[in-house]
């Protein structure tokens, strides 16, 4: 297992995860696919952003993509989280720690967000607060077409 910087060749993987994890607990949206994918390779193609792989056996198994820009809020940039998902336990921390190092070796990012999805397992919250993320704030969403 070893996780590391995505490659374009990763892209149908990526997206495949990316589908996974919004199937989970579905908003009724239609997925975009050329979006997810054009914003993979947007974040590879840079280093601006943040996308790295879990790969076991020579194959995708989790994925975290962060993107960073110029905030509208403060100086410096806002990094937002858009992806977090492994199909294998323990492959998520891993990830996720790269993730927290990439942000803290990065002075342009003023602030990193993460959205958790309702119910999550506490257990990702106290890690994420672990590793930096210890700001946490409520998030209410509007969505068309639910309840």
């Amino acid at each position: 297992m070893t996780i590391r910087p995505a490659v374009l060749s990763d892209i149908p993987a990526i997206v495949d995860i990316a589908v996974e994890s919004v199937s989970n607990d579905p908003l009724p949206v239609k997925v975009d696919k050329g979006s997810m994918a054009d914003t993979a390779r947007d974040a590879i193609a840079g280093n601006q952003h943040f996308l790295w792989v879990s790969e076991v056996d020579g194959q995708v198994v989790g994925a975290v993509c962060a993107v960073s820009e110029k905030s509208f809020w403060y100086e410096r940039q806002q990094c937002s989280v858009l992806l977090y998902y492994t199909r294998v336990p323990g492959e998520g921390i891993k990830l996720l720690r790269e993730l927290a190092r990439w942000i803290k070796s990065r002075p342009v990012i003023k602030v990193a967000v993460m959205e958790l999805e309702p119910g999550c397992d506490p257990r990702l919250i106290k890690f994420l607060q672990r590793i930096g993320f210890s700001r946490t704030s409520v998030n209410c969403s509007y969505v068309r077409g639910s309840k």
